[in-house]
C-alpha cells in the first residue's frame, strides 16, 4: 500500500466516524427548524453537543488529508474509494443504532468493494 492510498483510507475512516457520530449527537437534538427567525439559536443549540463537535473535527480532519491527498494522487483514482466510507457508515448504524442490514445492502456492499478494487487494479 503506498502513501496515497494509506492517506486516502485515513480520510474516508475519518469522514465515515465523523458522519456516524454526528449522528449520535443529531439524535440528541430533537426538532430544529433553521429558519430565518430561530438559525442563531439552532446554531447555538447544536454547537453545544459534544458528539456534534466531535464529528466536525472528524470531518474537518478528513477534508484536510484529503486535500492532501489531492495534491498528489490522481483524482480517478482516489475519488472511488470514497465510496468505501459507504461501507463503514453501514455496519457502524447497524452497531450503534440498530439499523436495518438488509441483503440489498450487502450486495451494494460487494459491489462497492469489486469497483474499487477493479478500478484500482
Amino acid at each position: 500500500m503506498n502513501s496515497n492510498t494509506a492517506e486516502i483510507l485515513i480520510s474516508v475512516f475519518l469522514g465515515a466516524l465523523g458522519q456516524t457520530i454526528l449522528k449520535l449527537g443529531a439524535n440528541k437534538l430533537g426538532a430544529i427548524s433553521l429558519s430565518l427567525r430561530t438559525i442563531v439559536k439552532d446554531v447555538l443549540h447544536i454547537l453545544i453537543i459534544p458528539e456534534i463537535l466531535i464529528g466536525l473535527i472528524l470531518f474537518g480532519s478528513s477534508f484536510l488529508l484529503w486535500i492532501k491527498v489531492l495534491t498528489k494522487a490522481d483524482l480517478s483514482y482516489a475519488y472511488p474509494m470514497v465510496s468505501l466510507g459507504y461501507i463503514l457508515v453501514a455496519l457502524l448504524s447497524k452497531l450503534l443504532f440498530n439499523e436495518a442490514f438488509t441483503f440489498n445492502k450487502i450486495i451494494g456492499i460487494g459491489m462497492i468493494v469489486s469497483g474499487v478494487f477493479i478500478l484500482n487494479r
